[in-house]
């Protein structure tokens, strides 16, 4: 598989729009994720009062959260994952039936971190 382009999208979150630089797989012809996700591949100029955000930085303040995928291609399981503002966490534990990569998403979940100390 060829490497995918990384490019701008906008996402809102508690009212305000960020940018950050996303893998082109949210919105294309072989993926819909990114309208449920709320998710939206940034074209022109950026809508005013939009800031900028590192995967990092909105993962550690809590604005984004990792969505966990599962599909299947060619009979086996894949697993990828995908981020979302905290906006549209529904959408995303929603995915099943969404296509992603050409393929239909069978199941998503918040992925469990173990700690141990």
């Amino acid at each position: 598989m060829a490497a995918v382009a990384r490019l701008p999208h906008t996402f809102t979150s508690g009212g305000k729009t960020y940018v950050m630089t996303l893998p082109d797989e949210y919105e294309s012809s072989i993926s819909n994720v990114g309208t449920v996700l709320g998710i939206t591949k940034s074209t022109g100029a950026l809508p005013p009062g939009t800031e900028h955000m590192t995967l990092k930085a909105g993962l550690n303040a809590g604005i984004i959260f990792h969505i966990a995928i599962s599909y299947k291609v060619n009979g086996v399981r894949k697993r990828s994952k995908l981020v979302c503002g905290r906006d549209h966490i529904s959408g995303g534990l929603a995915l099943a039936g969404s296509t992603f990569r050409g393929q239909p998403i069978i199941s998503s979940v918040i992925p469990e971190h173990l700690t141990f100390s």
